[in-house]
């Protein structure tokens, strides 16, 4: 709110007023250049629990192209961190909300500039070196039809206080919603352009070795880890080229991030879907 003129509803409109406290609104324009698209921001405020607001919502009570929940994050290392990934349930375990086996609306045009902006902004600000991750896909909302992300501040108190990591986060969102608005969004639809749109199978939660391709304008709409690659099914898989916006260049190995029963498993079920594509991570990495 201190980097944009968001203002104060008086009638918070459609919005489930039971569940949504406050709507701020921003409307921004590009006086430089009049003919890209005004982006329209609502900003809601809620008591209730980000990753279960589809319990209290309906998928027709939240209104807007794309989701960004500005969240806190939690680790049980406690190490502060800038992050961000989509929701979803890769499996029947849904104790963080959601749904058993479904998985949010991903974009990989949304988790590429969310990333590559917290990375930007971290490196232009001296002194000040909090790592910045991409992570799996996991918890909810998975009910909702708008594509959606996560974008988070941890991992603890110290963490969810510190107000360049604040800063930071709000910034990543407003840039994020005006790139993909002015580069990729057009007569009512979305386009890719120069972004390849991947998903990510195997190597560990904060996807080291996928994070490294997203510096060569690689966004993952999702990702599966390896602690899950033995639990995926051809549903999943048919489920995430359902629940991806655009559409999908090609399916990401971490080699390395696999053990040879699980890379066989996942190489087994893509198998099925082979108009897609497969490339291993170090092709994609930028050198």
């Amino acid at each position: 709110m201190e980097l944009a003129p968001f203002k104060l509803q008086n009638d918070i409109d459609k919005w489930n007023k039971e569940i949504i406290k406050n709507v701020f609104k921003y409307i921004h324009n590009n006086p430089e250049n009049p003919d890209l698209p005004s982006i329209e921001f609502s900003l809601i405020n809620t008591e209730v629990s980000m990753i279960r607001l589809d319990e209290f919502l309906s998928h027709d009570e939240m209104f807007g192209d794309i989701i960004i929940y500005a969240s806190r994050h939690q680790s049980k290392s406690e190490r502060p961190a800038l992050l961000c990934h989509t929701p979803g349930n890769l499996t029947d375990d849904n104790t963080a909300g959601g749904e058993p086996f479904k998985i949010a609306k991903g974009s990989g045009l949304l988790s590429y500039y969310c990333f590559h902006h917290l990375v930007d902004l971290v490196q232009k600000e001296k002194n000040y070196d909090v790592p910045v991750n991409h992570e799996v896909t996991h918890h909810g909302p998975t009910k909702f039809n708008q594509p959606s992300i996560f974008i988070e501040l941890g991992s603890t108190e110290k963490g969810w206080k510190d107000e360049k990591g604040g800063e930071i986060v709000a910034q990543a969102i407003l840039n994020a919603c005006y790139d993909i608005a002015q580069k990729h969004y057009d007569a009512g639809k979305w386009h890719k352009n120069d972004v390849r749109i991947g998903i990510g199978f195997g190597g560990g939660h904060y996807m080291p070795s996928f994070s490294q391709c997203v510096k060569n304008k690689i966004g993952f709409a999702h990702t599966v880890p390896k602690y899950k690659s033995l639990a995926l099914t051809h549903d999943m898989i048919q489920q995430i080229l359902d629940r991806t916006l655009e559409k999908i260049d090609f399916w990401i190995i971490d080699w390395k991030g696999l053990k040879s029963a699980e890379r066989l498993h996942v190489l087994s079920l893509l198998e099925q879907f082979d108009s897609i594509p497969y490339k291993k991570s170090k092709e994609l990495r930028k050198a």
